[in-house]
């Protein structure tokens, strides 16, 4: 294989694909980004097998063939040359391949060599059907993600949480993520209907790689291929299996009635809880709301060491209450409201308490308060 590329390019390549590599990964083909020559551009594909993503740059083929490489190598190597062109050889395809990259210009007497394995380890997408993916806008599909994807969990047991619940309802879509203490929910209309009809969760991993990939994208694709998500955007492709299980009936979590309602000042009030959140006591970094007649109190105590207090005026007349939140709860949910002001409304200390965003009335949100 032999083939010459723009260095930036190429790192802006290996950047997009990279990101589903687990740094568990040491020497094993999950570390490895693989290279493919077509007739003038280069592929570059990586997986974890839950996930595998793909893209292309231009490139100039002097022959073709495949490699698999170390990314996080790759990566900084291609972060410190400083040459505009490389050219990347590779002498033998086999297990234990070396590459080698240099200045394609000449002028620079650089050389590294980097060993590699068997690029039949690594599985790369498969070509698609067209008329198999539907396609949409990414800029719809970002805003749902960023104002749904902080309530997901991460590492939770339940599996079901460790991702984004997808549901097509005619032309709408409804987005839900909740780490069962907390909940976030959107709906949103698009031009088609997506190509599943009785939801789908959508693994955090891929959440985030989408987001990624759609970043200064006009519109992306999505469909079925070989039982699991195709997502395509520009020159980057994602193919990834989905979380198997029940997600959670959330309309039950979702009070439907709720006896007092307050709006606060988004910048003010994130700005008061920031200064809570210093004083928090580790784990929860529990934030207290202390409801008064025109006034909120927001406070936070570490027991010996610190607190923080601050009384923030509001319109409220009903009855004194308190309520306890986990910190970052509260901070996760007041960023993704776009409007200037955030509604919260409330029956108890104890009940789950709603969050809204006054300019969307198809978003909301939902956490349940902490034991005082």
């Amino acid at each position: 294989m032999k083939f010459t590329v723009n260095t930036t390019d190429f790192l802006k390549a290996i950047n997009s694909v990279d990101g589903v590599i687990s740094v568990r990964e040491i020497k094993s083909a999950l570390s490895n980004l693989k290279i493919q020559t077509g007739d003038n551009e280069v592929y570059l594909s990586a997986t974890d097998l839950e996930i595998a993503i793909k893209t292309s740059v231009p490139s100039t083929i002097g022959e073709k063939g495949t490699a698999s490489l170390p990314a996080k190598q790759l990566s900084s190597i291609f972060k410190n040359l400083n040459f505009d062109t490389s050219l990347l050889t590779t002498t033998d395809q086999s297990e234990n391949s070396e590459t080698t990259i240099t200045d394609a210009s000449g002028k620079m007497d650089t050389k590294f060599k980097v060993n590699g394995i068997d690029s039949e380890d690594i599985k790369t997408i498969p070509k698609v059907d067209e008329s198999s993916v539907v396609e949409f806008p990414c800029q719809t599909i970002r805003e749902m993600f960023r104002k749904t994807s902080y309530a997901m969990a991460i590492e939770e047991t339940r599996f079901v949480f460790n991702g984004l619940f997808l549901k097509p309802d005619n032309t709408d879509l409804i987005v839900v993520g909740t780490d069962g203490r907390r909940l976030s929910k959107i709906v949103r209309k698009f031009p088609k209907q997506f190509p599943f009809k009785n939801g789908v969760i959508i693994p955090h991993k891929a959440v985030r790689e989408m987001l990624k990939m759609m970043e200064g994208k006009e519109t992306a694709k999505i469909g079925f291929v070989e039982e699991q998500i195709y997502v395509s955007s520009g020159n980057v492709e994602l193919l990834f299996k989905l979380i198997d299980g029940n997600f959670p009936d959330y309309e039950q979590v979702i009070p439907k009635q709720t006896s007092e309602s307050v709006r606060v000042v988004k910048a003010d009030f994130l700005t008061f809880l920031k200064q809570a959140l210093i004083s928090a006591e580790e784990p929860s970094k529990q934030i207290r709301l202390a409801f008064t007649k025109g006034s909120v109190n927001i406070s936070s105590s570490n027991p010996g060491t610190m607190m923080f207090d601050h009384n923030m005026p509001i319109e409220y007349s009903g009855e004194p209450m308190t309520i306890a939140f986990k910190g970052d709860y509260l901070s996760d949910v007041v960023k993704a409201v776009d409007d200037p002001e955030v509604i919260l409304e409330f029956t108890t200390s104890s009940a789950p308490v709603l969050f809204k965003d006054p300019s969307d009335s198809d978003f909301v949100s939902v956490i349940m308060p902490m034991k005082l």
